[in-house]
């Protein structure tokens, strides 16, 4: 059974804080939470000196697209039908796009949920997983305050109802704090780094996720796979 390291993304689906956030100007002038373009401030505590870097979200009613300026990858996930997906993993860096199919993320166990990748954490578990702290207006907008533990993980989100999106994310673990805090957020990407455009996409170098553990011998392969971890294929 092939064993995929979790997203970047999804690394970060279960967080936040404990005091309400200062909110970005505009939120409240929002009326399609739908399709939305966000940027984030990314910071860990794990590496001291690090400065904090840009984290961003782009979701539009059937994509979800995210890119960390850190690292310099990206993802792109699509919805086909119920809870099937095609998943993208960017390596700008590279130039190269890890596709991977439905079947591909049914066979290492994926069990994402398409609201809890539109909203960067389950909103089942606000209020049962997670619970309510309280509830405050900022900027006109309501803010839910939620902690808890997720899988053993220290979790606290500050959720913005209207918008179905944290405004601020924390996961705290034994090598650190990760958070993120929502920096501006519009209807279309208003920031220099812009969603992947097709020509970008169709430019890279494709590589299927099921063909990696056949590819011992391509030095891309091998870097991809030091890149996202300890990766097993098993063929069938």
């Amino acid at each position: 059974m092939k064993k995929l390291l979790i997203p970047s993304s999804l690394l970060l689906l279960t967080a936040c804080a404990s005091t309400a956030p200062t909110l970005p100007d505009g939120l409240a002038t929002l009326t399609n939470p739908n399709t939305l373009s966000c940027r984030f401030t990314k910071q860990s505590d794990a590496d001291p000196k690090a400065p904090a870097t840009s984290w961003y979200f782009w979701r539009q009613a059937q994509r979800t697209e995210t890119r960390d300026e850190r690292s310099n990858q990206g993802e792109i996930w699509q919805k086909i039908k119920g809870e099937q997906f095609f998943y993208t993993r960017l390596f700008y860096n590279e130039q190269v796009a890890l596709d991977f199919m439905p079947s591909d993320l049914a066979a290492i166990g994926n069990k994402v949920s398409w609201s809890q990748l539109t909203s960067l954490v389950d909103p089942d578990s606000l209020g049962k997983t997670l619970s309510l702290q309280k509830k405050a207006t900022v900027n006109g907008m309501a803010v839910e305050s939620y902690s808890g533990t997720i899988n053993g993980v220290g979790t606290e989100v500050d959720w913005l109802p209207a918008l179905k999106l944290p405004a601020r994310l924390v996961k705290k673990q034994a090598q650190g704090t990760l958070s993120l805090t929502l920096a501006d957020c519009s209807p279309t990407p208003q920031q220099a780094v812009k969603p992947i455009s097709e020509t970008e996409l169709n430019a890279m170098r494709h590589l299927d996720y099921t063909d990696l553990g056949d590819m011992e011998t391509d030095p891309m392969a091998q870097h991809l796979e030091q890149l996202m971890g300890d990766h097993h294929h098993d063929h069938h």
